[in-house]
């Protein structure tokens, strides 16, 4: 369970140090290529906590709902 708290964790940094350097951009290529890698890391944020919630389920913690 640490490790995906762990893969989590690194995950949603990089989700938001993409947000904050997406201000930078400057050219459109640049802004739709930032656009792709913020969707791909919200993703992967989503992924692992869809992961890390199967997991408490699984463990018999009942309170836990997959929306």
């Amino acid at each position: 369970m640490l490790r995906e708290m762990n893969r989590f964790v690194l995950a949603h940094d990089r989700y938001l140090a993409l947000d904050l350097a997406r201000t930078e951009c400057t050219s459109p290529a640049q802004r739709e290529f930032m656009h792709i890698q913020i969707l791909e890391a919200y993703l992967e944020v989503q992924f692992r906590a869809r992961h890390i919630a199967g997991m408490q389920f699984a463990d018999g913690n009942d309170y836990v709902d997959l929306n």
